[in-house]
């Protein structure tokens, strides 16, 4: 098979808000030409029809039938960096019973954010408690991210996304320690494209060195200055480099725009200005 159309086959788009049922979405990604379909857990109906067995099985079911590859994105906002170890442990049982869900209904990609940090005022400057309690933070964040790359482990493959604390660099450190098997990365395009040059170069060189390890991204267009989610040519982004960089990965390509009208632009647009230049 030619590249192009193992890549084609790759390609998918996150649904939130435009569907209440699950396998109406699989459906729809089939009937579109996406090979996959990405599961925003910030819908309610999504996180319901998870937790009913049943609803697991009518599920893969149907992702099976119509060769659509599935991926969840977790819920937004808990976060690893809050200095309780009860809270981390309410996070973390959270990840957990999605990755159990994700077995039954046959999600191959969990996506994930390690979380925000609180900043401190001090001075007329801005504070990390992790600057402060480095041993604690490094300690804790390793150990975590040890813990629930174990945990998935035949269930599913968790991918943290570049967002968050996932930008200092003691968090890069233990990922060059643990990442690997059940545990690796979504790179998300607009995210990085946001960065001051010389931080994006640096995030564009931490995933080339685990390029291996990259098996979600997250594709929407921006200005360059905040996360728009904009359809692919609306922003300033060059995606092809990208393209041509995750063409040589496992990873699901996630047209992470909205509604899903803008979903199908994006495929236009890679069909025709990407996809032949790979």
């Amino acid at each position: 098979m030619h590249l192009r159309e193992e890549v084609r086959q790759r390609l998918g788009l996150q649904v939130l808000f435009d569907f209440h049922d699950i396998v109406s979405a699989v459906v729809f990604a089939h009937e579109h030409g996406f090979g996959a379909l990405e599961l925003n857990l910030g819908n309610i109906d999504f996180v319901r029809q998870l937790a009913n067995k049943q609803e697991q099985k009518r599920i893969r079911i149907a992702a099976r039938k119509y060769r659509v590859k599935l991926a969840a994105h977790a819920v937004e906002g808990p976060s690893l960096f809050i200095p309780s170890p009860k809270v981390v442990r309410c996070a973390v049982a959270e990840i957990k019973h999605l990755m159990d869900q994700a077995k039954e209904a046959g999600i191959s990609r969990v996506v994930m954010h390690l979380g925000f940090e609180m900043r401190y005022g001090m001075n007329g400057d801005r504070l990390y408690i992790h600057e402060v309690f480095p041993d604690f933070y490094e300690t804790s964040i390793g150990d975590t991210l040890a813990e629930l790359k174990a945990y998935a482990r035949g269930r599913t493959r968790l991918c943290i996304e570049n967002v968050g604390g996932f930008r200092f660099d003691f968090v890069h450190r233990i990922m060059d320690r643990v990442l690997g098997g059940s545990l690796g990365f979504c790179m998300d395009v607009g995210h990085v494209f946001i960065l001051p040059r010389e931080k994006q170069k640096s995030e564009l060189d931490f995933f080339k060195r685990h390029q291996r390890h990259i098996h979600e991204s997250h594709l929407h267009d921006n200005h360059g200055v905040r996360d728009e989610h904009l359809v692919l040519g609306n922003g300033t982004i060059d995606f092809l480099p990208f393209s041509q960089m995750l063409a040589n990965t496992d990873a699901f390509l996630i047209f992470e725009v909205r509604p899903k009208e803008a979903a199908l632009r994006c495929l236009d647009y890679f069909n025709l200005q990407i996809a032949p230049r790979l």
